[in-house]
């Protein structure tokens, strides 16, 4: 706490941390506006691929250009107060909660859940339209508000393999002319396996509860094996329209390619709350 980055970013306090960097809130002394600023830890500074995921995940933030994608401001390096040189992301502050808090009083209602997932959606389908897929859509990775939802931490975004299902072509990055490397670990990742999680994601909003147990289906889905998962089980939520418990199972299906496109998954959501909120009068 006090901390100033760069004799700019005075850091206030810890906001989250993981196991390779720590989010500050901040206050910008140049321009006096509050900011989020994501540092590595000082311990993993002399790791070269920890090095590299902050700059993907801040290339990769900054080229998504997405409403719903925090705004990314500044990346570099900086000498902490002890003499240690590490990565940072200067990221816009936001507000609200994650996810993970929401659902922690039970299901949501489903036009809420509708419209958290509809969003999530468009930011994927601008992602995957770039050759980017996620990797980590979970309720940690949601931030929501009472007017906006923005969808956060693309620390293990990779450029997707391009097949036909996704028709992506890789990232390239502003100012120069290569390619954005894949994530070492992720590298195999396609846009159908960020729609199994927003479906998996859909359904924990729905219901309040995770499709399986909870242990099993983190290790399966990061090791890319979807396909050993049990099958969906059947939604049975009070006054749940058909079509969006027929999308869930779409997005959720074991073959990658009968799962549907991410763009086509935000159409039909935001047709789903649509048709809720102006109802087609009926006809007799």
């Amino acid at each position: 706490m006090g901390t100033a980055i760069l004799r700019r970013y005075v850091l206030i306090g810890a906001i989250g941390q993981g196991g390779v960097s720590t989010v500050y809130s901040a206050v910008d002394a140049r321009r006096g506006r509050k900011l989020a600023i994501k540092v590595l830890a000082p311990s993993l500074a002399d790791d070269p691929q920890a090095r590299e995921n902050v700059r993907r995940e801040a290339l990769i933030t900054d080229r998504l250009r997405h409403p719903s994608v925090p705004r990314v401001f500044e990346y570099g390096e900086a000498p902490l107060p002890d003499g240690t040189v590490v990565p940072y992301v200067v990221f816009e502050l936001l507000a609200g909660v994650p996810l993970t808090e929401r659902l922690a009083g039970g299901r949501l209602d489903w036009p809420e859940a509708v419209r958290i997932a509809a969003t999530a959606a468009d930011v994927l389908a601008v992602a995957h339209r770039r050759g980017v897929v996620h990797r980590d859509l979970t309720a940690r990775n949601v931030m929501v508000s009472a007017a906006d939802v923005k969808i956060i931490d693309f620390g293990l975004a990779t450029a997707a393999l391009r097949t036909a299902e996704s028709g992506a072509h890789p990232i390239i990055v502003r100012g120069d002319n290569r390619k954005l490397p894949s994530h070492p670990k992720t590298a195999f990742a396609r846009p159908s396996d960020d729609v199994y999680t927003l479906g998996v994601l859909l359904y924990e909003m729905l219901t309040g509860r995770s499709p399986y147990p909870p242990a099993v289906a983190a290790m399966i889905v990061a090791a890319g094996r979807v396909a050993h998962l049990a099958p969906t089980p059947v939604l049975t939520v009070p006054g749940l329209p058909a079509e969006l418990r027929d999308l869930v199972r779409a997005c959720m299906a074991k073959r990658p390619e009968d799962r549907p496109r991410s763009a086509d998954v935000a159409l039909s959501l935001w047709k789903t709350l649509d048709s809720r909120r102006f109802p087609v009068p009926s006809v007799n």
